[in-house]
């Protein structure tokens, strides 16, 4: 829905823009609080690409997705003040033509439009007073920012296609399983890569012996174990560390992440990775009595202590 921004031009659109950037996990972050932020004022979401362009890393990833909005290759409200600001650079040496156009209202200062930038990890309750027309930036990491439309997000967060033959056999695998639970062992891009070691860490074999531990504990011995990682050898380490007998890797496809996820989301209970990946494969399961058990800490010390993560885990989620 668009409509006339509040206090703006007539020829002003709101729009609630969203700079995507990261990973599948971190894609959806973003998309949530925007989307919640647009319902709760009518309008609409524009997912510009701009950022994301620039990662040589990472892909766009919500097409995937049932994500209604196609996305733009940048913020027009950006485009039009980065080229108004080069036509007021053009006419500058011509003040005098300036100041007369000015009189017939005619303005050459471009304006960028209103931005709201995330001012710390944790939940910000200012955001909901951000206005119809805004451009924010951050990682929006809390379900506080979209659990108004938590089930509207569990739709549009399903897979576009069906799924492969692979993944199909997988699920197929969960659904006749008594009490299946996922398990999320990283590795991939926490160990290949010196920023992602640096303010994450790699969670060790301690962490998921005494995670699924609790978790027998807490469900009995019954459960079959669907572990997902991108390193099959360090996932069948962890599992022989933990003594358990019913385990399957789930070799997924690399180049399908969403397929992963969609199968964790299909799980009865979930161990989950200091991961936005995972956080999401446990969230959207909509059962309300799933357990959920998660690390405590997610970030390196360094990093903790400059990142309140205290709104990360929704309540009822267990951090060990």
């Amino acid at each position: 829905m668009l409509g006339p921004a509040a206090g703006g031009k007539p020829t002003d659109f709101a729009m609630i823009t969203i700079p995507v950037m990261g990973g599948l996990g971190n894609q959806m972050f973003q998309y949530a609080a925007a989307k919640a932020l647009a319902e709760r004022h009518g309008v609409g979401v524009a997912i510009d690409l701009s950022n994301v362009n620039r990662d040589q890393n990472r892909s766009y990833m919500l097409d995937r997705l049932r994500v209604p909005e196609q996305p733009i290759e940048r913020d027009p409200a950006v485009r039009a003040a980065l080229k108004g600001m080069a036509a007021q650079a053009a006419l500058k040496w011509r003040g005098r033509a300036v100041r007369r156009l000015k009189r017939f209202g005619v303005d050459f200062a471009p304006q960028l439009p209103a931005t709201y930038a995330e001012r710390n990890f944790n939940f910000d309750p200012d955001f909901f007073n951000q206005g119809p027309t805004i451009r924010l930036h951050g990682y929006f990491q809390s379900e506080l920012y979209f659990s108004s439309i938590a089930d509207k997000l569990r739709e549009l967060f399903r897979p576009r296609e069906p799924l492969s033959a692979p993944a199909e056999a997988m699920a197929k695998a969960i659904a006749v399983a008594t009490l299946p639970v996922s398990v999320h062992i990283r590795r991939g891009d926490y160990v290949a890569s010196a920023v992602a070691a640096r303010v994450h860490g790699i969670l060790d074999a301690a962490y998921y012996v005494k995670a699924l531990q609790l978790m027998a504990g807490l469900v009995g011995i019954d459960a079959t174990l669907f572990v997902f990682s991108d390193d099959a050898a360090a996932a069948e380490a962890v599992i022989a560390a933990a003594g358990c007998q019913r385990a399957v890797i789930v070799r997924g496809d690399p180049d399908k992440p969403w397929e992963d996820m969609a199968l964790m989301a299909r799980c009865r209970h979930h161990v989950i990775a200091n991961s936005s990946f995972s956080w999401w494969g446990a969230w959207l399961n909509p059962a309300a009595d799933k357990i959920v058990i998660g690390p405590r800490q997610w970030f390196q010390p360094h990093e903790l202590r400059r990142n309140n993560v205290c709104d990360l885990c929704p309540p009822g989620w267990i951090l060990i």
